[in-house]
């Protein structure tokens, strides 16, 4: 039975995404973005299972995003159980995180790498980006101008 409120309700897509050089797996979760949604909104969800390090170079884009990182232990919220680095600005400022932490990146602020260096036990990973179809992503450093994640990452819809 359908109902008057059923287009406020979504199931998102598992998506998963690996490097074409390795097939290690950067990404197998559950993904919505703003076409299904008609709003400028996109997220994915995932547990991180083991290490990972993602091909994709310091950028920018022209909407806020946000990045966090939970444990996986519903007893206790502040047990974490890994390790995530991510690079900050033109420095590429190396941050370490061994504790919950979300992460906000707005418009223009250079950002990535980023690498699971250590999983002891699932680490909850959340990506929200606050975008529609106008959205951008520019490599920042000249070295990296024409990256294009289709070249090094399969994108699956399972």
């Amino acid at each position: 039975m359908s109902s008057k409120y059923d287009k406020y309700i979504h199931n998102p897509q598992h998506r998963k995404m690996t490097m074409k050089s390795d097939k290690s797996v950067i990404f197998d979760g559950l993904w919505i973005d703003n076409v299904t949604l008609g709003y400028d909104f996109m997220m994915g969800h995932q547990f991180v299972r083991k290490p990972f390090k993602g091909d994709n170079p310091c950028h920018t884009h022209n909407f806020q995003e946000f990045l966090a990182w939970y444990g996986s232990n519903p007893d206790d919220p502040d047990d974490f159980g890994g390790e995530v680095v991510l690079y900050f600005g033109e420095e590429m400022e190396k941050h370490v995180f061994t504790r919950p932490t979300i992460v906000s990146l707005p418009p223009g602020l250079p950002h990535c790498p980023l690498e699971i260096t250590r999983v002891d036990r699932p680490i909850i990973q959340i990506e929200i980006m606050l975008v529609g179809q106008g959205g951008t992503r520019e490599p920042y450093f000249e070295k990296d101008k024409g990256f294009n994640p289709m070249d090094v990452m399969n994108f699956e819809v399972l």
